[in-house]
């Protein structure tokens, strides 16, 4: 059921995406609701639910979107590996993670992105793409994952008291007698 949802939403965000929220430009770029929903579901959900959910969220971009098909898939990609990373995290809050899952995501995406473009025959260049898209998305990207990250944290159920306890750092106190 869980993933059914995950794809309904995926869905719904993809084309809300490509449709009404394109007129919403920050810097010059549209925030990818797609690619920080795959991240913070990434940071918050298990690791399983992240090797599912992250290339459904990009196969849902890439129907929605008009790259060519797979390029989202395969952007997305390097999400779970980046998730995986931020759980070895020292704080007990996700939201630092899902923040810097989404400005690391968003990058690996948009110069995976950039490359398949390139491979298709589109012109590129590579300081316009740098300085008007890739620094651009990464700023608004992460500007708008607190609105991702709630409610996917809030609907999450809690985490499992194996994952919690190795991940606060804590001092030894020692006291010479």
């Amino acid at each position: 059921m869980k993933y059914a949802i995950a794809a309904a939403l995926a869905w719904f965000i993809a084309v809300a995406n490509v449709s009404g929220l394109s007129y919403l430009s920050v810097l010059g770029v549209t925030p990818d609701f797609v690619l920080i929903l795959a991240c913070c579901w990434a940071v918050v959900r298990s690791e399983e639910e992240a090797l599912i959910v992250v290339p459904l969220c990009g196969l849902m971009r890439d129907l929605a979107g008009s790259d060519p098909t797979g390029t989202a898939v395969l952007g997305f990609t390097p999400i779970v590996l980046l998730a995986a990373i931020a759980r070895l995290q020292a704080i007990d809050s996700d939201f630092p993670s899902a923040i810097a899952v989404a400005a690391g995501g968003t990058l690996s995406f948009l110069v995976i992105q950039t490359f398949v473009l390139g491979a298709t025959g589109h012109d590129i260049d590579a300081w316009q793409v740098i300085s008007s898209v890739i620094l651009p998305s990464i700023i608004v990207n992460t500007l708008f994952t607190p609105i991702v990250y709630l409610p996917v944290r809030w609907f999450s159920p809690p985490r499992p008291l194996a994952m919690q306890g190795g991940r606060r750092l804590t001092a030894t106190l020692t006291s010479k007698s």
